[in-house]
């Protein structure tokens, strides 16, 4: 029964996530992107210096 629970809010979250996505009509992350957003989250800070 947990199990349903877990696996509803987890659908429903991956659906508002999509429909954000679809809305802001972004392109999708470069690999150079997401490697200095990650680099930059274990450094504990918020942007890159370029």
């Amino acid at each position: 029964m947990i199990s349903y629970v877990i696996l509803g809010i987890t659908f429903l979250y991956a659906v508002i996530q999509i429909s954000i996505y679809a809305s802001r009509r972004r392109k999708p992350l470069t690999r150079d992107d997401i490697d200095a957003r990650l680099l930059a989250a274990l450094n504990g800070g918020t942007g890159t210096r370029e």
